[in-house]
């Protein structure tokens, strides 16, 4: 029973957060896009801005200007 206690405290310390917070529409949710900067998108303002920030497989953060894969 400890060994699964510690799995799930393992996992949770590497997923990392639970919450983001979109920059965008500022609503707090559990998955977002982000940079290492510390931007972050929702999936739905990602969408609807795709044509600015996106490439194809790539995007690129509008704080920092550093190339991610999507």
């Amino acid at each position: 029973m400890k060994d699964s206690d510690e799995k799930k405290s393992y996992s949770r310390r590497r997923r990392g957060r639970k919450e983001f917070q979109c920059h965008c529409c500022r609503k707090v949710l559990p998955f977002c896009w982000n940079c290492p900067c510390g931007f972050q998108i929702c999936d739905d303002c990602f969408k609807e801005n795709l044509w600015g920030i996106s490439n194809g497989p790539t995007w690129i953060c509008p704080d920092c200007g550093r190339v991610r894969m999507m």
